[in-house]
């Protein structure tokens, strides 16, 4: 039966990726909406099949959290800041909206006055809410407290870019794509349709990057799982390999992310972070 559905998963995975990366004819049944959700690619699935009522539901959240991020940059306008993991060539549905800044506490101060709640603060991250979307304030890009990319390397790489009419100042396309690798590795642990279609579209320097950030060991456990996953050898999300360590093994490895080892210890013990 385990197996049987793995084959299924791996049949869907590919009529996902033809549809989206080669206009391929496919019917949107249900298990297909599903991974394609999974894989956070439904809204660019639904339209390229027609799915009418999934993309309008889809367009409608998309339109939510379009209206987050213009408010948010708005309120940051006295804080220097950058949007990350937002800006991507596949139409898709964020899950929350993430934000860079040196000056957290600052941001969330602002936020807070236009009536997002607090949610979480840990060293190198708060978190707000506000009509059902979180926001993250990210110092430096984390997991469980453990810094897996330092805020200067990415600071240098901002663009005002188109975000479904909203100029935003986010990441150039090899420094996201790169992000996007180092995120899937070090803190997702998984590689997502999302991914694939982002580096497939904007591979262009992305390991000239990931070389720069010293990060080609999660480039290359990234690229394995883009492999399994085109080769039909595994379905999306494709899992990492000796995740959650592989975020401790790169601080322990780099002696400007150790120090943060020292906030570790408390967060990953913490269940949801596994959930």
């Amino acid at each position: 039966m385990g197996k049987t559905r793995e084959v299924k998963h791996k049949e869907t995975t590919m009529l996902i990726l033809r549809a989206i990366l080669l206009g391929a004819e496919t019917t949107p049944t249900a298990e297909l909406l599903r991974d394609a959700e999974r894989n956070k690619v439904l809204l660019e699935l639904a339209e390229r099949t027609n799915a009418t009522e999934v993309a309008e539901a889809e367009k409608s959240k998309l339109k939510q959290v379009v209206e987050i991020a213009a408010e948010v940059h708005e309120a940051l306008k006295d804080v220097d800041h950058v949007f990350i993991k937002l800006v991507k060539p596949v139409r898709y549905v964020p899950a929350d909206v993430d934000v860079l800044t040196s000056r957290p506490k600052k941001a969330a101060a602002n936020l807070v006055r236009r009536g997002y709640k607090l949610v979480v603060k840990e060293p190198y991250t708060i978190t707000l809410k506000k009509n059902g979307v979180n926001v993250d304030l990210y110092l430096h890009p984390s997991v469980g407290n453990i810094v897996f990319l330092r805020a200067e390397q990415l600071r240098g790489e901002v663009r005002q870019a188109g975000f479904h009419g909203v100029k935003l100042p986010a990441l150039k396309p090899p420094a996201e794509t790169a992000l996007t690798i180092a995120h899937a590795v070090y803190k997702d642990g998984k590689v997502t349709l999302n991914d694939v279609v982002t580096y497939l579209r904007w591979r262009d320097g992305t390991l000239e990057k990931c070389r720069e950030w010293k990060c080609l060991d999660a480039a290359g456990r990234f690229l394995a799982a883009l492999h399994d996953v085109l080769t039909g050898r595994a379905p999306a999300p494709r899992p990492i390999p000796t995740w959650p360590l592989n975020a401790v093994k790169r601080a322990l490895t780099h002696p400007d992310l150790a120090p943060s080892l020292l906030q570790a210890p408390k967060r990953l013990l913490d269940p949801r972070l596994y959930a």
